[in-house]
């Protein structure tokens, strides 16, 4: 649909600024979500501000100093996901099979609740309309690639979701905080001590990776009109993003906006694109 449509996805003045000030939320509690599992898995001694200001200044440097090395970074980081695939499947004796069943297809709350929780997969797609129109006119994203590419993605999420479940009863991942970190770190491997640790640092960098494609797209929404002072706007908005994470970086705060998210994903991510794209077809307004 987005492939068919970014035309029309073109914002006005009041929009850009409600996507600037979204995704500027959006990487602010990234980053502190980032804060909060390097605290409870990897650095528990180390000030809260100063791995959000390592986080934040390596955003900084990658979009003052050349912003197009954000894009090659994500994709260099593509094959890591085999990786981590990979070594989760050290933990395949250790599944219990039958925790998939019985299945209640006739629960339908259950499973409007899963369907909305899954839009967690499409965290950030509507950047697509962003960069979309970057691409020559007449390249069309669809076939083959795209489906390897909507592939990888997916055995990623599946594996991810049916190994936790499988690993653990339902009951037992409420209780969990991460519960992925805690299958990588009972696999017992020659080359390194602890494996949820390895892959905290691999999340890391791609967590990493996308603070500074969120920056990289509030700098093209931003610069999408001439403004004086670009370099002082980019370092304002690394400023706010480097004290926003402070004020929601505990526990209480990390599980409700973990829990709540979702819905503004739907909002953002679906809906509003949507409503957009709609009303500048009817309207005959595109992006040039």
């Amino acid at each position: 649909m987005f492939e068919q449509y970014y035309p029309y996805f073109y914002l006005n003045g009041f929009f850009r600024w409600v996507y600037q000030i979204y995704w500027l939320v959006l990487n602010a509690v990234l980053i502190a979500y980032m804060g909060y599992v390097l605290a409870t898995w990897v650095l528990p001694q180390t000030p809260e501000w100063l791995v959000v200001g390592m986080i934040v200044g390596l955003s900084l440097y990658a979009n003052l100093v050349r912003p197009e090395t954000v894009i090659n970074i994500g994709v260099m980081l593509i094959p890591i996901i085999f990786l981590f695939v990979i070594f989760l499947m050290l933990a395949v004796p250790d599944l219990t099979w039958s925790n998939l069943f019985p299945v209640e297809w006739h629960n339908t709350k259950l499973i409007m609740a899963g369907l909305i929780h899954s839009t967690y997969a499409f965290f950030g797609i509507e950047m697509y309309l962003i960069y979309r129109p970057f691409l020559k006119r007449d390249t069309q994203v669809k076939g083959r690639p795209l489906f390897i590419y909507q592939l990888v993605l997916f055995v990623f999420y599946m594996i991810s979701v049916l190994f936790t479940q499988m690993f653990f009863a339902l009951e037992e991942i409420k209780l969990i905080p991460e519960p992925i970190m805690y299958i990588l770190k009972s696999q017992e491997v020659t080359f390194v001590k602890r494996l949820d640790i390895f892959f905290v640092y691999i999340w890391l960098s791609w967590s990493i990776v996308t603070v500074m494609i969120f920056g990289l797209s509030f700098r093209v929404l931003y610069f999408s009109k001439k403004r004086k002072h670009p370099k002082r706007s980019i370092v304002i908005y690394h400023l706010l993003l480097a004290i926003l994470p402070l004020f929601v970086m505990q526990f209480q705060q990390i599980e409700f906006i973990k829990n709540s998210l979702h819905y503004v994903l739907l909002v953002f991510t679906f809906l509003l694109p949507m409503i957009i794209m709609c009303w500048n077809k009817w309207r005959g307004k595109r992006v040039s």
